[in-house]
């Protein structure tokens, strides 16, 4: 299932009300992250394979090493993963576009609501702005700031 198909099972405003309780700082931001949704139910229903969105729950306390009240605690993890390449990565520098028709792999044994997934992935969708330009921009001077060293 993508993001787009998640969407018509709910409601806008049910997901922003997820949002502002899974991430009350955002509040300031609602009609951004409204409008956001809004370009989501509007983006053509596309077939998009270059990568998948993965939400699973990493757990450091099952790593080696891990040292109890200094490791951080268990937390939900959304990140893409091409297949072709065998690469995850960061999704926040993606196109809107390619999150709303991207197909959505849960852990198996990973129960979240809808809304609470899908205003997880609308806060990493716009962690780095609400402007795509922008977002691409800020992508743009980090390459080039990595090239450089």
């Amino acid at each position: 299932m993508t993001l787009k198909e998640m969407l018509k099972k709910t409601t806008i405003d049910s997901v922003l009300n997820e949002l502002l309780i899974s991430y009350p700082e955002c509040i300031a931001d609602k009609h951004h992250y409204k409008s956001v949704l809004e370009f989501i139910d509007s983006t053509p229903t596309i077939n998009f394979n270059d990568f998948m969105i993965m939400v699973s729950l990493i757990d450091p306390s099952e790593d080696d090493g891990y040292e109890e009240d200094i490791d951080e605690e268990a937390y939900l993890s959304i990140a893409g993963y091409s297949e072709k390449e065998n690469l995850h990565f960061a999704l926040g520098f993606s196109r809107w576009e390619e999150w709303a028709n991207a197909e959505i792999v849960i852990q198996e044994d990973l129960e979240l609501k809808t809304e609470e997934l899908l205003a997880m992935c609308l806060y990493e969708m716009t962690f780095y702005g609400f402007n795509q330009d922008e977002i691409a921009s800020e992508l743009e001077d980090l390459e080039k700031g990595i090239m450089l060293h």
